[in-house]
């Protein structure tokens, strides 16, 4: 059997996403030391994803105040070389275009995500020069 007439089967005929909400442009590419993105949210928390092609995603932020972020961008021994921010988003300002910055220290953000039924904000980062 083929895989076409099982997706079909199955239910997989569309592909569902969401848009993002609030979105961080960094000016240039991702360092080329980078193996992590950390990403820091006032209120949300903290996520950290593989550098990759310069794109992230934080799902679950908190809809009823404005967005702190603040990036880090770390070495695969742990070394902080650059970062971005603090940028705040919200739903008047939703998207801002930031230049990456020398920091030596990782960011610290307190809180949590959103459950399922609230209503939350979905945070796209990208770098817009090439990368690795």
């Amino acid at each position: 059997m083929s895989l076409i007439p099982l997706a079909v089967l199955l239910g997989c005929g569309s592909v569902a996403y969401r848009p993002v909400d609030l979105e961080i442009d960094v000016i240039g590419a991702v360092p080329a030391e980078a193996e992590t993105i950390h990403m820091c949210v006032e209120g949300s928390g903290e996520l950290s994803e593989g550098a990759g092609n310069g794109r992230v995603l934080f799902a679950g932020l908190h809809t009823d105040h404005t967005a702190t972020i603040t990036l880090a961008f770390i070495t695969d021994t742990g070394e902080v070389i650059g970062g971005a921010g603090p940028i705040d988003l919200d739903e008047a300002t939703p998207w801002a275009e930031v230049e990456q910055d020398d920091r030596a220290d990782d960011c610290v953000a307190e809180g949590t995500t959103t459950t399922a039924d609230e209503a939350s904000w979905v945070l796209g980062t990208r770098f817009t020069g090439e990368t690795w």
